[in-house]
Protein backbone atom coordinates (compact mmCIF):
# COMPACT_ATOMS: atom_id res chain seq x y z
CA UNK A 1 0.00 0.00 0.00
CA UNK A 2 2.83 2.40 0.86
CA UNK A 3 4.52 1.66 -2.47
CA UNK A 4 1.30 2.37 -4.39
CA UNK A 5 0.81 5.66 -2.53
CA UNK A 6 4.40 6.70 -3.26
CA UNK A 7 4.06 5.92 -6.97
CA UNK A 8 0.79 7.84 -7.10
CA UNK A 9 2.44 10.84 -5.42
CA UNK A 10 5.29 10.86 -7.95
CA UNK A 11 2.81 10.67 -10.84
CA UNK A 12 0.80 13.56 -9.37
CA UNK A 13 3.88 15.77 -8.94
CA UNK A 14 5.02 15.06 -12.51
CA UNK A 15 1.55 15.84 -13.86
CA UNK A 16 1.38 19.15 -12.00
CA UNK A 17 4.92 20.10 -13.10
CA UNK A 18 4.09 19.34 -16.73
CA UNK A 19 0.87 21.34 -16.53
CA UNK A 20 2.71 24.33 -15.07
CA UNK A 21 5.29 24.22 -17.86
CA UNK A 22 2.57 24.01 -20.51
CA UNK A 23 0.61 26.88 -18.97
CA UNK A 24 3.58 29.23 -18.57
CA UNK A 25 3.45 32.40 -20.66
CA UNK A 26 5.11 35.84 -20.59
CA UNK A 27 1.80 37.44 -19.62
CA UNK A 28 1.20 35.22 -16.56
CA UNK A 29 4.64 35.21 -14.93
CA UNK A 30 6.03 37.72 -12.42
CA UNK A 31 8.50 39.99 -14.22
CA UNK A 32 11.45 41.59 -12.41
CA UNK A 33 13.07 44.73 -13.87
CA UNK A 34 14.37 48.23 -13.20
CA UNK A 35 12.64 51.47 -14.12
CA UNK A 36 13.41 55.16 -13.67
CA UNK A 37 9.83 56.26 -14.22
CA UNK A 38 9.90 58.13 -10.90
CA UNK A 39 13.19 59.91 -11.60
CA UNK A 40 15.74 57.47 -10.18
CA UNK A 41 16.40 53.79 -10.78
CA UNK A 42 14.14 51.50 -8.78
CA UNK A 43 13.50 47.75 -8.90
CA UNK A 44 9.98 46.60 -9.66
CA UNK A 45 7.96 43.44 -10.05
CA UNK A 46 5.10 43.38 -12.51
CA UNK A 47 2.68 40.81 -11.17
CA UNK A 48 1.81 38.05 -13.62
CA UNK A 49 -1.48 38.50 -15.44
CA UNK A 50 -1.73 42.18 -14.42
CA UNK A 51 -0.23 45.57 -15.23
CA UNK A 52 0.47 46.21 -11.55
CA UNK A 53 4.00 47.33 -10.69
CA UNK A 54 5.32 46.90 -7.16
CA UNK A 55 8.32 49.08 -6.18
CA UNK A 56 10.64 46.83 -4.19
CA UNK A 57 13.50 49.22 -3.37
CA UNK A 58 11.72 52.58 -2.95
CA UNK A 59 14.63 54.83 -1.99
CA UNK A 60 16.31 57.99 -3.35
CA UNK A 61 19.48 56.31 -4.68
CA UNK A 62 19.84 54.36 -7.93
CA UNK A 63 19.09 50.61 -7.98
CA UNK A 64 19.23 48.31 -10.99
CA UNK A 65 20.38 44.97 -12.44
CA UNK A 66 18.05 42.79 -10.32
CA UNK A 67 18.40 39.00 -10.46
CA UNK A 68 16.15 36.36 -8.88
CA UNK A 69 17.76 33.70 -6.73
CA UNK A 70 17.20 30.20 -8.16
CA UNK A 71 14.37 29.54 -5.70
CA UNK A 72 12.75 32.94 -6.34
CA UNK A 73 12.91 33.94 -2.68
CA UNK A 74 15.65 36.58 -2.89
CA UNK A 75 16.88 39.22 -5.32
CA UNK A 76 20.46 40.39 -5.76
CA UNK A 77 20.99 43.81 -7.34
CA UNK A 78 23.40 46.72 -7.64
CA UNK A 79 22.95 50.05 -5.86
CA UNK A 80 24.77 53.27 -6.61
CA UNK A 81 25.04 55.20 -3.37
CA UNK A 82 27.07 58.40 -3.71
CA UNK A 83 29.60 57.63 -6.47
CA UNK A 84 30.17 53.86 -6.21
CA UNK A 85 28.21 50.75 -7.11
CA UNK A 86 27.86 47.96 -4.56
CA UNK A 87 26.07 44.62 -4.54
CA UNK A 88 23.00 44.26 -2.35
CA UNK A 89 20.49 41.50 -1.68
CA UNK A 90 16.88 41.57 -0.46
CA UNK A 91 13.91 39.29 -0.02
CA UNK A 92 11.59 38.90 -3.00
CA UNK A 93 9.10 41.32 -1.39
CA UNK A 94 11.78 44.03 -1.00
CA UNK A 95 12.33 43.52 2.72
CA UNK A 96 15.66 42.99 4.49
CA UNK A 97 17.82 44.97 2.04
CA UNK A 98 21.40 44.05 2.90
CA UNK A 99 24.68 45.36 1.53
CA UNK A 100 27.12 42.61 0.50
CA UNK A 101 30.10 44.58 -0.85
CA UNK A 102 31.70 47.73 0.52
CA UNK A 103 34.88 48.37 -1.44
CA UNK A 104 36.20 51.81 -2.50
CA UNK A 105 35.88 50.68 -6.15
CA UNK A 106 32.83 49.64 -8.15
CA UNK A 107 31.19 46.23 -7.50
CA UNK A 108 28.29 45.46 -9.82
CA UNK A 109 26.50 43.08 -12.27
CA UNK A 110 25.84 40.23 -9.80
CA UNK A 111 24.68 36.73 -10.69
CA UNK A 112 23.59 33.74 -8.56
CA UNK A 113 25.15 30.30 -8.67
CA UNK A 114 22.80 27.46 -9.62
CA UNK A 115 22.25 26.49 -5.97
CA UNK A 116 21.93 30.06 -4.62
CA UNK A 117 24.95 29.65 -2.34
CA UNK A 118 27.35 31.94 -4.21
CA UNK A 119 27.24 35.17 -6.19
CA UNK A 120 29.60 36.35 -8.92
CA UNK A 121 30.06 40.05 -9.60
CA UNK A 122 32.36 42.36 -11.50
CA UNK A 123 34.74 44.57 -9.54
CA UNK A 124 37.29 47.29 -10.28
CA UNK A 125 39.09 46.67 -6.99
CA UNK A 126 42.86 46.42 -7.12
CA UNK A 127 44.76 43.39 -5.87
CA UNK A 128 48.39 43.70 -4.59
CA UNK A 129 49.90 42.28 -7.80
CA UNK A 130 47.89 44.53 -10.14
CA UNK A 131 49.60 47.34 -12.02
CA UNK A 132 46.33 49.27 -12.39
CA UNK A 133 42.58 49.07 -11.90
CA UNK A 134 40.53 47.03 -14.38
CA UNK A 135 37.27 45.04 -14.23
CA UNK A 136 37.57 41.39 -13.12
CA UNK A 137 35.09 38.66 -12.23
CA UNK A 138 34.83 38.03 -8.48
CA UNK A 139 32.90 35.53 -6.39
CA UNK A 140 31.54 35.52 -2.83
CA UNK A 141 29.25 33.52 -0.61
CA UNK A 142 25.61 34.56 -0.70
CA UNK A 143 26.02 36.34 2.64
CA UNK A 144 28.89 38.46 1.27
CA UNK A 145 31.70 36.53 2.93
CA UNK A 146 34.85 35.16 1.27
CA UNK A 147 35.08 37.71 -1.55
CA UNK A 148 37.82 36.80 -4.00
CA UNK A 149 38.86 37.16 -7.63
CA UNK A 150 37.61 34.30 -9.79
CA UNK A 151 39.13 34.95 -13.24
CA UNK A 152 42.66 36.30 -13.42
CA UNK A 153 42.37 37.99 -16.81
CA UNK A 154 40.56 41.33 -16.92
CA UNK A 155 37.29 41.62 -18.84
CA UNK A 156 38.38 44.93 -20.36
CA UNK A 157 34.71 45.87 -20.51
CA UNK A 158 31.78 46.41 -18.16
CA UNK A 159 30.26 42.93 -18.22
CA UNK A 160 29.40 40.15 -15.81
CA UNK A 161 29.38 36.36 -15.61
CA UNK A 162 26.42 33.97 -15.80
CA UNK A 163 26.31 30.42 -14.41
CA UNK A 164 25.29 27.25 -16.21
CA UNK A 165 22.23 25.47 -14.77
CA UNK A 166 24.38 22.60 -13.46
CA UNK A 167 26.86 24.99 -11.83
CA UNK A 168 29.86 23.63 -13.74
CA UNK A 169 30.56 26.64 -15.97
CA UNK A 170 30.38 30.39 -16.24
CA UNK A 171 30.07 32.45 -19.43
CA UNK A 172 31.01 36.09 -19.98
CA UNK A 173 32.11 38.75 -22.48
CA UNK A 174 35.70 39.93 -22.67
CA UNK A 175 37.29 42.56 -24.86
CA UNK A 176 40.37 41.21 -26.58
CA UNK A 177 41.00 43.84 -29.24
CA UNK A 178 39.48 47.04 -30.56
CA UNK A 179 36.01 48.04 -29.42
CA UNK A 180 34.48 44.57 -29.70
CA UNK A 181 34.07 41.81 -27.12
CA UNK A 182 33.92 38.05 -27.51
CA UNK A 183 32.22 35.28 -25.56
CA UNK A 184 34.24 33.08 -23.25
CA UNK A 185 33.32 30.08 -21.10
CA UNK A 186 35.28 28.74 -18.14
CA UNK A 187 34.80 26.20 -15.41
CA UNK A 188 33.04 27.57 -12.34
CA UNK A 189 36.38 27.85 -10.54
CA UNK A 190 37.53 30.29 -13.26
CA UNK A 191 39.92 27.78 -14.85
CA UNK A 192 40.21 26.29 -18.34
CA UNK A 193 38.79 29.24 -20.20
CA UNK A 194 37.84 28.73 -23.84
CA UNK A 195 36.83 31.25 -26.46
CA UNK A 196 33.44 30.83 -28.14
CA UNK A 197 33.55 33.68 -30.69
CA UNK A 198 36.33 35.50 -32.52
CA UNK A 199 35.52 38.80 -34.24
CA UNK A 200 35.82 42.56 -33.95
CA UNK A 201 32.12 42.90 -33.08
CA UNK A 202 30.55 43.14 -29.63
CA UNK A 203 28.94 40.05 -28.10
CA UNK A 204 27.20 40.97 -24.85
CA UNK A 205 25.22 39.58 -21.91
CA UNK A 206 25.50 35.83 -22.65
CA UNK A 207 23.24 33.56 -20.61
CA UNK A 208 22.70 29.79 -20.58
CA UNK A 209 19.37 28.25 -21.52
CA UNK A 210 17.58 26.37 -18.70
CA UNK A 211 18.78 23.01 -20.05
CA UNK A 212 22.34 24.32 -20.48
CA UNK A 213 22.55 23.45 -24.17
CA UNK A 214 22.40 26.96 -25.68
CA UNK A 215 23.41 30.55 -25.12
CA UNK A 216 21.41 33.71 -25.72
CA UNK A 217 23.25 37.01 -26.15
CA UNK A 218 23.07 40.29 -27.98
CA UNK A 219 25.26 40.91 -31.01
CA UNK A 220 26.08 44.49 -31.95
CA UNK A 221 26.13 44.48 -35.73
CA UNK A 222 26.70 48.24 -35.99
CA UNK A 223 23.38 49.26 -37.51
CA UNK A 224 21.50 47.09 -34.98
CA UNK A 225 21.95 45.02 -31.86
CA UNK A 226 20.44 41.59 -32.44
CA UNK A 227 19.12 39.00 -30.01
CA UNK A 228 20.78 35.70 -30.94
CA UNK A 229 20.84 32.10 -29.68
CA UNK A 230 23.40 29.43 -30.51
CA UNK A 231 24.73 26.07 -29.33
CA UNK A 232 27.66 26.05 -26.91
CA UNK A 233 30.05 25.07 -29.68
CA UNK A 234 28.99 28.07 -31.79
CA UNK A 235 26.82 26.10 -34.20
CA UNK A 236 23.09 26.54 -34.82
CA UNK A 237 23.24 30.31 -34.61
CA UNK A 238 19.76 31.83 -34.89
CA UNK A 239 18.79 35.51 -34.91
CA UNK A 240 15.52 36.01 -32.99
CA UNK A 241 15.34 39.82 -33.22
CA UNK A 242 17.22 41.41 -36.12
CA UNK A 243 15.98 44.98 -36.31
CA UNK A 244 16.67 47.88 -33.95
CA UNK A 245 18.77 47.90 -30.80
CA UNK A 246 18.11 45.11 -28.31
CA UNK A 247 19.98 44.08 -25.16
CA UNK A 248 20.12 41.91 -22.02
CA UNK A 249 18.35 38.67 -23.00
CA UNK A 250 17.10 36.31 -20.29
CA UNK A 251 15.41 32.93 -20.80
CA UNK A 252 11.98 31.97 -19.54
CA UNK A 253 11.91 29.07 -17.05
CA UNK A 254 10.64 26.70 -19.75
CA UNK A 255 13.27 27.79 -22.28
CA UNK A 256 10.68 28.78 -24.89
CA UNK A 257 10.83 32.58 -24.55
CA UNK A 258 13.42 35.28 -24.10
CA UNK A 259 12.84 38.65 -22.48
CA UNK A 260 15.01 41.61 -23.50
CA UNK A 261 15.32 45.40 -23.46
CA UNK A 262 14.76 47.52 -26.58
CA UNK A 263 13.91 51.04 -27.66
CA UNK A 264 10.24 51.89 -27.37
CA UNK A 265 8.44 52.82 -30.62
CA UNK A 266 9.10 56.40 -31.71
CA UNK A 267 12.08 58.69 -31.92
CA UNK A 268 12.81 59.05 -28.19
CA UNK A 269 16.04 57.12 -27.64
CA UNK A 270 15.77 57.63 -23.89
CA UNK A 271 12.62 55.49 -23.77
CA UNK A 272 13.29 51.77 -23.26
CA UNK A 273 10.70 49.04 -22.81
CA UNK A 274 10.76 45.32 -22.11
CA UNK A 275 9.85 42.78 -24.77
CA UNK A 276 9.54 39.03 -25.12
CA UNK A 277 10.17 36.85 -28.17
CA UNK A 278 9.59 33.13 -28.67
CA UNK A 279 12.68 31.03 -29.27
CA UNK A 280 10.97 29.13 -32.08
CA UNK A 281 10.50 32.41 -33.94
CA UNK A 282 6.86 31.72 -34.75
CA UNK A 283 5.47 34.58 -32.67
CA UNK A 284 6.32 38.23 -33.17
CA UNK A 285 7.97 40.05 -30.23
CA UNK A 286 5.50 41.37 -27.66
CA UNK A 287 5.96 44.38 -25.37
CA UNK A 288 5.36 43.25 -21.79
CA UNK A 289 6.45 46.20 -19.60
CA UNK A 290 5.82 49.74 -20.79
CA UNK A 291 6.67 53.02 -19.12
CA UNK A 292 7.44 56.64 -20.04
CA UNK A 293 11.21 56.42 -19.56
CA UNK A 294 13.55 53.45 -19.13
CA UNK A 295 12.44 49.92 -18.29
CA UNK A 296 15.33 47.48 -18.55
CA UNK A 297 17.21 44.38 -17.31
CA UNK A 298 14.24 42.06 -16.96
CA UNK A 299 13.82 38.44 -15.94
CA UNK A 300 10.92 36.13 -15.10
CA UNK A 301 10.49 34.55 -11.69
CA UNK A 302 11.84 30.99 -11.52
CA UNK A 303 9.19 28.27 -11.30
CA UNK A 304 11.06 25.87 -9.03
Amino acid sequence: MKRITFVFLIMFVCTVTTALAQNWSPQTADLLFMSNKDGNGEIYVQKGGTKEWVNLTNNPVSDNWPVWSPDGRRIVFQRRDSTMFDVWVMNADGSNQTRLTDDPDHDYIPSWSHDGKQITFTSWRREPADTGRAPHIYIMNADGSNQRRLVGVTLNTSAGAEWSPDGKYIVYSRRVRGEGADLFMAESNGKNERRLTDSDSYYGSPVFSPDGSKLAFYFDAGSSAQIVVMNLDGSGRKVLVAEGYNWYPKWSPDGKWITYTAYAPGENKQDLDIYAVSVNGKEAPVRIAVGPNRESESSWKPTR
